[in-house]
């Protein structure tokens, strides 16, 4: 059995489409768990429609934790062999787990991964898919291919194993390894648990080119707009990153804790630069530059593969150049 987890926060606009793509499924050995996190439109009321129709399926209902206590509130009850995530206001391919499955079971891999086609707001569809390749990894082939960027590439982009919801874990090594998700990570919660997963996996396999999953970029939505105090919630991910891979004496991931959290200031420089007016975007950026454990990571820039013109960007905000950055990156 498959167990399906759905985490919903008010997205009764879009959860009608994710629950048709789960329970019309080919592959029908299917737990189809429902975790409500405090939604307070009519998104419980709709996953209690479907469970009286389809007795496949659980709800669980909790007060607002975020995404990260919601996936972990369905692995907790979760009984299947193995265990997927579906974002409820996506969808997936109709074939999707029947394909994951067979791979799964035919290869006795810890987990198994596709591509996913992402949907943009005007409908457009494209492919996504990762600069590995496709097939069988065993542990030798996850050291040698995957650890190098398996937290932040050295181009400062993700590394292969990021986003959960395009997998099939096996339920047996999760619980084995005890993996879950970081209830004080709130956003971009996949990076730790995708890496961690990828450290301790023995094998898994990769579906190159197949676009199982369909992600939508949704206005409104959890991955899309301005996001207060996002540093704070990114340093917090940086800093679990540390507590985890510190440990390690297999292998050096020092270089991708620091490139990490280059990445993370960046994208919060550029957020707080266009959402905010100049005054307040100045002292935002400022109070990100002072920090220490970003201040030791530049020191680290010369190792980066990236273009001249972002590693000018991370110079000038190595030297705290708040005032110059945010019309760089508004004129960007």
């Amino acid at each position: 059995m498959i167990s399906v987890i759905v985490p919903v926060y008010n997205v009764e606009k879009y959860l009608k489409r994710c629950l048709e793509s789960i329970v019309n499924q080919t592959y029908k050995d299917l737990e189809i768990i429902l975790v409500d996190d405090g939604s307070t439109d009519s998104s419980l009321q709709i996953c209690e429609e479907y469970a009286e129709i389809d007795k496949r399926i659980k709800v669980i209902h909790k007060q607002n934790g975020g995404l990260s206590s919601a996936r972990n509130a369905g692995l907790r009850v979760a009984s299947g062999d193995y265990v997927g995530f579906v974002d409820s206001d996506d969808d997936i391919d109709l074939n999707m787990y029947h394909q994951m499955y067979n791979i799964a079971s035919q290869y006795n891999v810890d987990f198994v991964m596709s591509d996913y086609i992402r949907i943009s707001t005007n409908q457009e569809a494209y492919l996504k898919t990762l600069n590995i390749d496709d097939g069988y990894y065993s542990k030798k082939d996850i050291r040698e291919k995957i650890f190098p960027s398996l937290i932040m590439g050295n181009n400062l982009e993700y590394g292969p194993l990021l986003s959960v919801c395009h997998c099939l874990y096996k339920t047996d090594f999760l619980n084995e390894f005890q993996i879950e998700f970081d209830e004080e990570v709130r956003w971009s919660e996949d990076n730790i648990f995708s890496a961690i997963v990828g450290y301790n996996a023995s094998s898994f396999y990769y579906l190159k080119n197949v676009g199982l999953y369909h992600y939508y970029q949704n206005p409104g939505t959890i991955t899309t707009g301005y996001r207060k105090g996002a540093w704070n919630v990114y340093f917090c991910m940086n800093k679990h990153l540390h507590s985890y891979f510190d440990c390690i004496d297999d292998y050096d991931f020092s270089n991708q804790l620091d490139w990490h959290l280059m990445f993370y200031a960046c994208n919060c420089l550029r957020m707080l630069a266009v959402h905010l007016n100049q005054k307040e975007a100045r002292k935002e950026i400022r109070s990100i530059l002072n920090c220490q454990s970003l201040q030791n990571a530049f020191y680290n820039i010369s190792s980066l593969n990236i273009n001249f013109k972002l590693k000018i960007q991370l110079y000038l905000m190595k030297y705290k150049c708040a005032s110059l950055l945010i019309r760089i990156v508004k004129r960007r």
